[in-house]
């Protein structure tokens, strides 16, 4: 696990080993490889990837950067293929993620709230999020980035 060379999948098969031959959890494994709790966990995430992407991770052609968001995604090894194919930087890669799952999310959507989203985000000017359950309870969110944008969602709601 020390070695210089050692490639993301190799560092994460060590720790495996050391997990299931050894009992140790994650939190121990930090303290003896001396790296934070959470990069022991992510390192570990990659072995639940796709063989054909843990093969890209292995042969170098992809990093572990540009493969951690492809954890848990169906479709890890088509946009795995992309990334390598246009030469994705790890951020696009997790902005094309974000994109994929977003419009993944909107396509199994009533197209009833998918207009109400829209409609209400070109009034806002603002992230809106709904969520319908099968029983027709959900959630709004509008996501806002400052206080000037919190106020007016404020002000729209108490308005008398």
């Amino acid at each position: 696990i020390q070695r210089d060379d050692l490639n993301s999948i190799e560092e994460a098969r060590g720790y495996k080993r050391l997990s299931e031959e050894f009992n140790y959890d994650h939190e121990s494994i930090s303290k003896l490889m001396s790296k934070s709790r959470s990069h022991i966990s992510n390192t570990l995430r990659l072995l639940t990837l796709p063989e054909d992407v843990i093969s890209m991770l292995e042969e170098g052609s992809l990093t572990s950067g540009q493969a951690r968001p492809l954890i848990g995604l169906t479709n890890a090894t088509v946009i795995a293929e992309e990334i390598v194919s246009k030469n994705y930087s790890a951020r696009k890669v997790e902005h094309l993620v974000k994109f994929k799952k977003n419009k993944d999310q909107n396509k199994n959507q009533d197209a009833n709230i998918v207009k109400a989203q829209e409609n209400i985000e070109k009034k806002l000017g603002l992230k809106v999020y709904i969520v319908n359950k099968k029983n027709n309870s959900g959630k709004v969110t509008v996501v806002y980035k400052d206080l000037e944008q919190f106020e007016l969602i404020s002000n729209l709601l108490t308005k008398h």
